[in-house]
């Protein structure tokens, strides 16, 4: 009976307490809320009443709202350098993003000047909208305001401000959508806008003894790169250019696959041929084809070789390091040791190890979308190792004028596509080696004197069969030397052949003598 009577009085308890909680909960609630703190009923709103709302309201309004509003920063925003979390980028690379859409859909715009450059960044005024498409998916991009509360500089009173937002609205099935490619592939594009609206620079590296890695005022020095050569006005081969332009546009737009291949995100290219071919005038080329920083590198100032480590780690994605006439840079290799050039040198420490990790050791991984570039006019004088498939991708070969190439410098500096003296030159440039640096030198001397189309041209035909007759008699005073080296050595070796038969006839003579005796 004890066993079985336990639970009604439990029972009964439990009655007794819940009817006495309910008789003193309507007896204390009005003192609790007259008394009570406030924010304890904010708190429990907010906490059991507001998450059971947003269920019933997801269910009328599937949509989400993500707001990406400006941050003030301490430093200027700068697409290059700035210091390591100073200020968040975001807003100005969706705002970037959308300046194509606003100023085709929205009807109320605000310009603004780039951060750098003269370009302009068109946005959205308050209350406008735009679409945009991603995937098979829509959004929505809106324009509001918001107060801002920041901290007063001369008390701890707050003082707001009102704050530019850029709204993003989705369907709630996009949410991962958003999170996992939409919102990268924003700030992607924003950034490559900005990039483009910049001024693009050419830097080189101080000589200094000693600077911190992260001190890029010591490290690097500048000016704006303002080159005007395209590969439509640079003399050369136009298939040749063609297929250099193609294998540009496939390293610029294959991020995807250098990623998925794990191969770090940069290509190599080796320039060679004589003094004058447009050696230099080829990377000005390729920095204005895909809109690049340059970052030239004197490898004779630079100490040993983690000060080379340093200069590669301060330069930026989306640029061309170049290295010019590296077989004049450095002695690198056995071979070129072997070569004594009477010349002054500064001492430096970097090695062939060092420089090839440069090119494509684990630090070259830094960053990404770089191109590297060796210019030297000595191919063969370069340690293998230094230039293999692999380092330098791409081995273009800066050759003598050609007909084609003189056709563009013609374009370039006559206005002329076609004339009846390109026949003669034509045939001139087949036979004489000449480069493009002096056939425009020629075509300019003529300009700047006052010819016309056909005084220029036959400048330029005087100064090919000068060069021809030029070549000629050198050839033949080369010829003649050599004959002459080969009389001479002819020469030698008969004398030669003489002292060593005399040498045998006096031992043949010595040797019957010892017989006689």
């Amino acid at each position: 009976m004890a066993v079985t009577g336990q639970p009604g009085a439990m029972a009964r308890l439990r009655q007794w307490v819940l009817a006495n909680f309910a008789s003193s909960w309507f007896l204390l609630a009005p003192l609790l809320a007259a008394y009570a703190p406030r924010r304890l009923f904010l708190t429990y709103f907010n906490v059991f009443l507001r998450r059971h709302a947003r269920r019933v309201l997801t269910v009328v309004d599937p949509y989400v709202n993500l707001d990406i509003s400006e941050k003030p920063a301490a430093y200027p925003w700068s697409l290059r350098k700035q210091p390591a979390g100073a200020r968040d980028s975001t807003f100005e690379e969706v705002k970037a993003y959308l300046s194509a859409a606003c100023s085709q859909d929205a009807s109320e715009l605000r310009a603004e000047g780039a951060e750098e450059g003269d370009g302009l960044v068109i946005s959205m005024r308050d209350g406008q909208d735009v679409s945009d498409e991603f995937r098979g998916a829509t959004f929505m991009w809106s324009s509001v305001t918001d107060e801002a509360s920041s901290q007063g500089v001369e008390g701890p009173q707050n003082s707001s401000r009102r704050r530019e937002v850029q709204r993003l609205t989705f369907h709630k099935r996009h949410r991962r959508l958003v999170i996992d490619e939409y919102l990268p592939h924003v700030r992607r594009r924003g950034r490559e806008v900005l990039f483009g609206n910049r001024r693009r620079r050419l830097y080189s590296n101080n000589r200094i003894s000693e600077y911190s890695c992260y001190d890029d005022d010591n490290a690097w020095s500048f000016v704006n790169f303002d080159h005007p050569t395209t590969f439509e006005t640079l003399a050369m081969d136009p298939a040749k250019k063609k297929k250099i332009m193609d294998d540009l546009d496939a390293f610029r737009n294959n991020r995807d696959f250098y990623r998925r291949t794990g191969k770090p995100w940069k290509r190599g290219y080796l320039l060679y041929g004589p003094p004058g071919t447009g050696k230099s005038t080829m990377i000005a080329a390729i920095a204005n084809h895909l809109n690049y920083d340059i970052y030239n590198v004197e490898l004779t100032i630079v100490n040993n070789n983690d000060d080379l480590r340093k200069l590669l780690i301060q330069t930026t994605s989306m640029s061309v390091i170049v290295i010019e006439d590296i077989d004049c840079s450095l002695d690198l290799t056995g071979d070129r040791r072997s070569r004594k050039k009477n010349r002054s040198r500064r001492e430096s420490n970097v090695t062939l190890s060092g420089l090839l990790n440069f090119i494509d050791g684990l630090w070259s991984a830094c960053g990404g979308e770089r191109i590297v570039v060796f210019t030297t006019n000595h191919v063969d004088w370069l340690d293998p190792a230094l230039i293999r498939r692999g380092r330098m991708d791409m081995h273009i070969e800066m050759s003598y004028c050609g007909f084609e190439a003189f056709k563009t410098l013609a374009k370039n500096y006559l206005g002329i596509d076609a004339h009846p003296l390109f026949g003669a030159v034509e045939e001139l440039l087949r036979e004489v080696d000449i480069t493009p640096a002096d056939v425009a030198e020629c075509l300019m001397t003529a300009k700047n004197a006052g010819s016309e189309e056909d005084a220029s041209l036959e400048y330029l035909i005087e100064a090919l069969k000068w060069k021809r007759e030029d070549a000629k008699a050198s050839a033949e005073a080369n010829a003649d030397a050599a004959k002459t080296d080969n009389d001479e050595a002819v020469k030698e070796d008969d004398e030669q052949n003489l002292e060593d038969s005399g040498e045998k006839d006096e031992d043949s003579e010595s040797s019957e003598e010892s017989d006689d005796e």
